[in-house]
């Protein structure tokens, strides 16, 4: 599970006697190895088509894999099928949380304890007293307080860019310094992971490349975790041939790590989903503390699975910024 779901310290499923047995039994086991939870996972989609019942148990399934998009568009398909299913919308908040979704997370635990009032009048909620209803409280409050951080960070990050372009505007011609620039780059590499966004970055590399800083030591490590994130493709393996020319025990290149033919299959089918929850996120309008046109931008130049995310995009109308590209 992402970040935001494991630092909340979510488990599903949340509500396993709503559930098959021996099928709760045969769930992936988070902590196992990719291939193990794979494996395991194969038995649900075989089963999913059985019912909300079934397709709630593949949602879980897929969450405890580590597809949490794919776990996200299934668990809502099967409170689609049947709103009745308490634990399924707890379940599918975890995902959306997964997902650093709190917006959405929020939503749906909402309605667990509001007691379901705008479901359906066939809707049975946990009594308000019980053990499950002050779980759903617990995990509606962790949202909101882990969402009001993330505001926070948002601003802190935004006022703190601003700052420094503050300085450079009224330094005008005089140079920075290179501790100063480094700073500033950090802060809008620190802006772009937070907002999940193409523009920071860019900014980055543009603050970087504009005062000619030698390339080298930190700046080289900052220049490369920009491109790691946020590409071209193109850009990002130039450089990393130079850090690796010139600083093979950089500590950016002890943490890349270069996927297995299972993970890549896997990363793939995610970034099917992750695209068409973005490109639905997006014609509907919907906007939360990421932007989903930002983020599609974002994937569609710089991971390793660019072709749905492009697709989305092209889907979209291609509203791209101009001067902004996808090139591999």
């Amino acid at each position: 599970m992402r970040e935001a779901a494991a630092a909340l310290g979510w488990e599903a499923p949340f509500d396993a006697e709503e559930l098959p047995r021996e099928w709760v039994e045969r769930l992936p086991v988070p902590q196992a190895s990719l291939q193990d939870r794979l494996r395991a996972l194969g038995p649900f989609f075989e089963v999913a088509a059985r019912g909300p019942v079934y397709e709630h148990l593949l949602g879980v399934a897929m969450l405890r894999a580590g597809q949490v998009f794919g776990a996200a568009a299934t668990l809502l398909s099967a409170l689609g099928s049947d709103p009745r299913r308490r634990g399924a919308w707890v379940d599918a908040a975890t995902a959306y949380a997964a997902t650093e979704r709190l917006d959405m997370a929020m939503w749906l635990l909402a309605h667990v304890v509001s007691g379901f009032e705008d479901v359906g009048p066939h809707t049975s909620p946990y009594p308000k007293d019980s053990p499950r209803a002050a779980e759903a409280q617990n995990r509606l409050v962790s949202a909101r307080r882990r969402h009001e951080q993330h505001v926070d960070e948002l601003r802190f990050l935004g006022l703190r860019t601003a700052l420094d372009a503050d300085i450079r505007e009224h330094l005008g011609d005089e140079p920075l310094g290179t501790d100063r620039v480094l700073l500033h780059t950090a802060a809008l590499i620190s802006l772009g992971e937070a907002r999940d966004a193409l523009e920071p970055y860019d900014r980055a590399a543009a603050l970087l490349e504009q005062d000619m800083l030698p390339v080298a030591g930190t700046t080289l490590e900052q220049m490369a975790r920009i491109r790691i994130a946020a590409g071209p493709a193109r850009e990002r393996d130039k450089v990393l041939a130079h850090l690796r020319r010139t600083a093979p025990h950089s500590q950016v290149l002890a943490r890349l790590h270069k996927p297995t033919l299972m993970e890549r299959r896997m990363r793939a089918q995610e970034a099917s989903y992750e695209a068409l929850l973005l490109v639905t996120e997006a014609e509907r309008g919907q906007r939360s503390l990421r932007e989903p046109l930002e983020q599609l931008r974002l994937r569609a130049r710089a991971c390793e699975h660019p072709k749905p995310y492009r697709q989305a995009l092209a889907r979209l109308g291609g509203r791209r910024r101009r001067g902004q590209h996808d090139g591999g």
